[in-house]
């Protein structure tokens, strides 16, 4: 359960998609943000394990539009599963550059902690960042840079995705991450589909590839294959007045633990300084 454990903890840090906040892109090139605006992002996670074991979580996050181009976000996040478990500091930021409405993006997001498995303490870092920008009207195409050092398994994994506006209320996008350098052995092929509109969005897509390291004996010679991850995600959301609201289902078979869990995330739009109550 010790390994399992740790392998899942692995394949949630290398996929981009952990939490329901983490479900929805970095905003699209064009997209419109009022300066000041202010949100706070509660999330909370329950899970299953295959073996009769789960786990659950939460975090909180507060985002700010400090102009219409640029964000900063802090936060923390609490995970368990089995018999392991982390916590993380979390800060973020994107900028638009350039001119006109349709500008490229970049942006940076950072986890800092630790966590601990029975049997030892671990540290947990992660750190992302990338570009999203317009090819064309429709098409979009974002880079991305990440590096996972969790516990023994560390290594970069760059993505190149791509995103396509089937309708103005419609996206599919496709990524595919290999990682370059260190242990994990990541091979991750991603397919999404978005739809947003005015009272109603939805999410779903499929993760397939290996996705944890492998296990080397003393010669460098493998004695397990990383295991291969399967994963599937589907969710819905809703504005209620100054919230929205996400719930997420998620489904992953790591080289057969299966992990099923469920995300509900609401997000608070904070009044600004100078709003009227």
């Amino acid at each position: 359960m010790r390994a399992r454990a740790i392998t899942i903890c692995v394949a949630l840090g290398v996929l981009s998609c952990r939490a329901a906040t983490a479900q929805q892109p970095p905003a699209p090139p064009g997209a419109a943000a009022a300066a000041a605006d202010q949100r706070l992002v509660l999330s909370t996670d329950g899970s299953t394990l295959s073996g009769g074991s789960g786990g659950g979580g939460g975090s909180a996050t507060w985002v700010s539009n400090i102009t219409a181009d640029a964000v900063i976000g802090a936060g923390a996040d609490y995970q368990q599963i089995a018999n392991a478990h982390w916590t993380t500091g979390i800060a973020s930021g994107s900028l638009a550059v350039g001119q006109g409405q349709a500008k490229p993006h970049l942006y940076l997001e950072v986890h800092e902690g630790a966590g601990d498995i029975g049997t030892h303490a671990f540290h947990y870092s992660l750190a992302a960042g990338g570009v999203l920008a317009p090819l064309t009207a429709r098409l979009s195409v974002q880079l991305e840079e990440r590096r996972i050092d969790i516990d023994t398994s560390h290594g970069n994994l760059p993505k190149l995705g791509l995103s396509f506006s089937v309708t103005p209320r419609l996206v599919a996008s496709a990524s595919y991450a290999y990682s370059v350098g260190g242990n994990l052995g990541t091979k991750l092929t991603t397919l999404r589909l978005d739809y947003s509109a005015k009272r109603l969005s939805a999410l779903g897509g499929v993760v397939w590839g290996p996705a944890a390291p492998a296990v080397f004996d003393l010669f460098g010679q493998v004695v397990r294959p990383g295991p291969t991850l399967t994963e599937g995600f589907a969710g819905i959301g809703k504005p209620v007045g100054r919230t929205d609201w996400l719930l997420v289902g998620d489904y992953q078979d790591v080289g057969g633990t299966k992990r099923t869990s469920v995300t509900l995330a609401c997000t608070v739009h904070l009044r600004a300084g100078g709003q009227p109550k």
